[in-house]
C-alpha cells in the first residue's frame, strides 16, 4: 500500500528523504545513484517516477496558496494543547456544525489544533468524517491534519470512520486528496476494484493490505490486534464490514477468498450478524449460501443473527434504523422471547424515542429475556427511571 503524502508536502523534505534513502542503500552495499533512490521514494508514495511526484507537489502547493494565503508562511509551530482548551472546544463545535469559515479562522490563528484530540477521543478530522463534510476535509488536510491518526480506543482512522458513519462525500475527498483506502475501508465503502487490488495474481492478500479494522476485545476485556494479525482474519474483518454496509459485490468477491464465517468482528458479531443488521437480503443470502451459521450468538447482546440487527440498532437508540428494519420485517417486533428483544435493548439503553415507537407498533411490554426480566425491569436496572415510567406496572 502507498505511503501517505501530506496535502502540504514539502519538496525540500522529499529531496532530503531521497538522499537519506540513497545513503542507506549505499550502506547496504548498493552502488545506486540518487535517481534510483528518488524513483523508489516516488513509488513508495504511489507515483510512477520522481518527476510526477514533484509536479504533483508543486501543483497542489500552488492551489493551496491560492485558496489559503496563510499557508505561504513558514511551517506551523508545534504547540501543547489541553483537551479542555477553549479554542479546541470551539473548533470541534464548528466542525460539528459545518462552519467552515469559523474553522479556518481558528486554524489560521492556531494551526496546531488540526491534530489535537478532543475529550471524546476524536480529532477534528474524525468529526468531519462523522458529519460527512468534504469541505472540512479539504480545510483540515490543508492544515496538515493526519488522516492516518486513529480514534482513541478504536481501530478507526478518518477514512474507515467515514465508511462506518456512511459518509461517502467525505470519504471521496479523503481518498482524492490524502490517502488510498486499505482493504478494510475499501470493503466498508463498497470499492470493489480497490478491494481486488489488495490481492496478488494468485489471490493471496498483499502484505499490509489492512491498516485498520474492527475494534475487538478478548474475553478478559483486553483489546485484540487491529488490524487482525492473520490474513484470513483481515479478509474476514473486511467481509463483515462490507456486509454491515450492504455491499453485495464486495461480499461476493471476498467469499471467494480464504475467510472465516465465524470471525468475530465489532461487538463480537459475525459477518452474517452484520449482514442482517444492514437490512440487505442479498448479502444475507450470500453468507447463508456460503455456510454461515445462523445460530451463533454475538458476544455483546447474545443474539442470533436474525435478532442482532434490530437489537443492535435499538440498543444504540438508532430510531431510523429500527423503523427501517421493522418496515422490512414486522415480525421482528415480537421476536426474542427468552433471549432479548428490541424493546429490552432500547429500554436498557434509555432510548425513550425508540421505546415509544416500539410500544406504539405493538411490542410486548411483558416479554421476558433470558434472565426473566421485562423491558421495564431492564430500564430500572440501568437507572433509566423516565423510560421505566412509560411501561404499565
Amino acid at each position: 500500500m502507498s505511503r501517505f503524502l501530506p496535502l502540504r508536502a514539502n519538496l525540500e523534505w522529499l529531496k532530503k528523504a531521497a538522499k537519506d534513502r540513497l545513503q542507506q542503500m549505499q550502506r547496504d552495499g548498493s552502488d545506486a545513484r540518487l535517481h534510483t533512490a528518488q524513483l523508489e521514494l516516488a513509488r513508495d508514495y504511489g507515483f510512477a517516477n520522481w518527476a510526477a511526484m514533484v509536479q504533483h507537489v508543486e501543483t497542489v502547493r500552488a492551489q493551496l496558496h491560492q485558496a489559503f494565503p496563510v499557508l505561504r508562511n513558514a511551517p506551523f509551530p508545534a504547540e501543547e494543547v489541553a483537551a479542555d482548551d477553549a479554542d479546541l472546544i470551539k473548533l470541534l463545535g464548528a466542525v460539528r456544525a459545518g462552519e467552515t469559515t469559523v474553522v479556518m479562522q481558528i486554524l489560521q490563528a492556531r494551526p496546531a489544533l488540526a491534530n489535537v484530540y478532543g475529550p471524546a477521543g476524536l480529532a477534528p478530522l474524525h468529526l468531519a468524517a462523522q458529519c460527512n463534510d468534504a469541505r472540512l476535509a479539504i480545510v483540515l488536510l490543508a492544515y496538515q491534519a493526519d488522516p492516518l491518526a486513529l480514534i482513541r480506543g478504536s481501530g478507526h482512522d478518518a477514512l474507515s470512520w467515514a465508511a462506518t458513519c456512511n459518509a461517502p462525500d467525505f470519504a471521496r475527498a479523503l481518498i482524492r486528496l490524502a490517502v488510498p483506502p486499505d482493504l478494510f475501508a475499501a470493503a466498508g465503502l463498497g470499492l470493489l476494484p480497490e478491494v481486488q487490488a489488495c490481492f496478488d495474481d494468485l489471490g493471496e492478500l498483499l502484505p499490509q493490505a489492512s491498516r485498520t479494522g474492527s475494534s475487538r476485545y478478548a474475553p478478559d476485556g483486553s483489546r485484540l490486534p487491529c488490524p487482525p494479525s492473520r490474513p484470513v482474519e483481515q479478509i474476514s474483518d473486511a467481509l463483515a464490514f462490507a456486509a454491515r454496509n450492504g455491499h453485495v459485490e464486495v461480499v461476493r468477491f471476498l467469499l471467494t477468498r480464504p475467510i472465516d464465517l465465524a470471525f468475530r468482528a465489532f461487538l463480537g458479531a459475525t459477518p452474517l450478524h452484520w449482514a442482517v443488521f444492514s437490512g440487505c437480503p442479498a448479502t444475507v443470502a450470500l453468507l447463508r449460501d456460503a455456510g454461515a451459521d445462523s445460530a451463533l450468538l454475538d458476544e455483546t447482546l447474545q443474539c442470533p443473527a436474525e435478532l442482532f440487527g434490530i437489537c443492535a440498532a435499538a440498543s444504540w437508540g438508532w430510531l431510523v434504523k429500527v423503523k427501517a428494519l421493522l418496515d422490512a420485517e414486522p415480525q421482528l417486533l415480537r421476536a426474542g422471547q427468552g433471549q432479548t428483544s428490541a424493546l429490552h435493548e432500547a429500554a436498557a439503553g434509555g432510548h425513550l424515542a425508540v421505546v415509544c415507537d416500539l410500544l406504539d407498533r405493538g411490542a410486548d411490554p411483558d416479554m421476558r429475556d433470558r434472565r426473566g426480566l421485562t423491558p421495564r425491569e431492564r430500564a430500572l436496572e440501568k437507572g433509566h427511571t423516565a423510560v421505566a415510567a412509560i411501561f404499565p406496572v
